[in-house]
Order: C-alpha cells, then structure tokens, then sequence
C-alpha cells in the first residue's frame, strides 16, 4: 500500500499556506465546470485578516499518497456561531480531494475531526467555511450544469467520502426557478404592479454605506432563524459588499420603506460564474478589468435573500419586493430568474416560491454528526 502522510499546516507559513490554497484548483483542474475561489480571499480568512474571521479558529490539513498531495480540508471553530445557533458545534471546510483517495480523506477528516474534539466541539457540521455567508454544502444534483454564482461546484465523488464517515445530510438547500412566463407569475405580477403600501427603491451608490447598513440591521433581524445565519456587524457588512459597489447594479439591492422607516429588502445577484472562472483564483489588473466592463453581461439572475420585518408581515410585502426585482430581470431580457438557496425546513420561503410559480430542486447538502 502507499504511504499516507496528513501534514498539519502553519498558515503563518506562506509556503505552506500557498501549498493549502492552491491545491483545490490543482484537483480539480480536469474539470469544466469547477471555479476556484479568488486566492487572496481565502488567505485572507485562513490568517483572520478578513473581519469575518475574526471569532474563528482553523487548524489546516493536507493528506499526501506516495508523495502527492491529495486532499485538503480545515477544522473550523466560529465562536459566534456558537453562541448565537449551536453550542459546542465546528465545521469541516475548504474541503478538496482527488478522486480514489476514500482511505486518505477519511485518515485526513479524523484528524481534523481531534483537532475539533480537543477544542471542545461535540457537532461536527460538513462541509461548511464557518457559517454563512461563507460557502457551504456539496453539490448533490446538476452536476453537468454550471452552479450559479456565487456557490460552487463538486464533483460527485465528494459525498461517498462525507457519508462513508457517517456524516447525515441534515441541511438540504434548495433552489427555485421562477419563470416569468408561468401563470402564477403573471398573475403575481400584475396584482403587486401597483403596489403603494411601501416605497421600494434601489439602493443608492451615493449613500452606500447607510444602505448597506439599513440592509444589514433588516437582515440581522429577518434572518434569525435560518440555522446557518449569524448576524453581521456593519463592517463586516461593508467589507462583504465592498468590492460589489463598482460592479452591483443598484437594481439588485432593494430596500422597502414603510412611512421612511425601513420594512424590508431584497438582494440578488447576476450570474458571474463564467467571469469568475476566468480568473482561475487571480485578481490583477486584467481581471479587475473584465469584472468592470463585462459584470453587466450575464445570462442568469437570482434573488438571494428577501427579509421582512415581523410587524409589516402578511401585507404582501415581500412579494412586492420580489415582483420589482424580478422586473428588473425581465427588463435585461431574462425568461427568468432564480430564489435561492432556501433552507428545506424553510416552509415559509418555499412556500413563497412556489406561489409565484417557482420549480425548486435540492442542489446543495450540508451534513453533520
């Protein structure tokens, strides 16, 4: 048999760290549809430089077979998730292996797995970065489709190896297609057409900063219960949605306001998959240029997120909000658009999308044990 070495990695070394972060694209470079994470953003979370990171811990692990590396994965501890979702709870992330190594990656998530047990974690949540807003999940369907940005693409070997370590799929995520053509949409959209119980405006580049504030207390607030959520302060906010203000249609941000006090707001996103591939993990001058002049060409669209606050609930709010947007979606010559990704236990946002005339399928699953 060959020999199998797991290395514990010093992010400190940028040797090693280098090692750790490109090895993913290395993998998986036989594969079209894979898109490789921007280099200086996951060495930016890995060193706790981004704000994000700041209440995290990572131990990395690399597991070698006769002298190649062949897998990746970081044991991550999030204090604020577990103090404000799940207590004594740590994630498996950045999680990337070659096909045929089943026995490597099961010696490499162990050690991770006592990495995480000596910290004190009790529930281990796979694959996961550390919560949202952070990538999560493996692909589970659509495999020979492209993900839509800003979620990635597994090959389907990933989930024989999370499930033969008796990891359950416990978080299913599903995405809905809404297609403007359907009945329920045109009739959704033309009873919110002329919608007056809130003014719902784009969000505005001159005031980004309060915006984007506004947008972040709306979501701390309408986002509590999802499992994977945290709230967010609003430089982490800011520093999110930073890079976006130059590229981000104001369309694609809503804010809704009920007699100027803020109710609610929407976020989507273009689909920036085939641009972010192109830059295969580099962000120089060139790459910077293509997102400036060519993030106003997509073929896909999706909301990601609508939140209302509890007391203009039930008032049609949230579809008004959503029926603008995908206005908007319509108006650049989308057939249609996307709501996604919804928690399956999310009865309430599921049920939304299918009135609306949303077709949903599982797309991603998170697991834990």
């Amino acid at each position: 048999m060959s020999a199998t070495t797991v290395s514990h990695i010093d992010p400190s070394d940028k040797s090693s760290l280098k090692r750790f972060v490109s090895l993913e694209r290395k993998l998986m470079s036989r594969y079209p549809k894979y898109i490789s994470e921007i280099d200086d953003d996951v060495i930016k979370m890995l060193t706790r430089k981004s704000l994000m990171a700041k209440e995290m811990e990572f131990g990395l692990f690399i597991v070698s077979k006769a002298g190649a590396d062949v897998g990746r994965c970081a044991a991550i501890i999030n204090k604020k998730f577990q103090e404000q979702k799940q207590a004594g709870a740590g994630f498996i992330g950045y999680f990337a292996a070659a096909e045929n190594c089943a026995q490597e990656v099961a010696e490499m998530v162990g050690q991770a797995e006592y990495w995480l047990k000596e910290k004190g974690v009790t529930k281990v949540i796979a694959p996961g970065n550390g919560g949202a807003p952070n990538a999560m999940g493996l692909l589970v369907t659509a495999f020979d489709e492209d993900p839509m940005f800003p979620f990635g693409w597994s090959p389907p070997y990933y989930r024989e190896y999370i499930e033969q370590l008796n990891y359950q799929p416990t978080y299913p995520l599903w995405y809905y297609e809404i297609d403007f053509a359907s009945e329920k949409y045109q009739a959704a959209k033309k009873r919110y057409a002329d919608y007056s119980a809130a003014v719902i405006r784009p969000i505005s580049k001159k005031n980004w900063k309060q915006d984007i504030e506004t947008a972040c207390d709306l979501l701390n607030e309408t986002f509590v219960d999802e499992w994977e959520f945290t709230k967010m302060s609003h430089a982490e906010m800011n520093e999110f949605f930073g890079p976006m203000k130059m590229i981000l249609a104001p369309q694609q941000i809503l804010i809704a306001e009920v007699e100027g006090k803020p109710a609610g707001f929407c976020l989507a996103v273009p689909d920036l998959t085939p641009l972010f591939r192109s830059f295969n993990g580099s962000v120089g001058l060139v790459a910077i240029f293509k997102m400036l002049t060519r993030a106003g060409k997509f073929q896909r669209a999706g909301i990601l997120g609508i939140g209302v606050r509890n007391e203009y609930r039930g008032k049609g709010l949230s579809k008004a909000i959503a029926m603008k947007l995908y206005n908007y979606h319509e108006e650049l010559g989308l057939k249609s658009s996307l709501y996604f990704p919804v928690n399956e236990r999310n009865t309430d946002s599921r049920g939304f999308a299918e009135s609306i005339g949303g077709k949903g399928r599982v797309m991603y699953q998170v697991y834990d044990k």
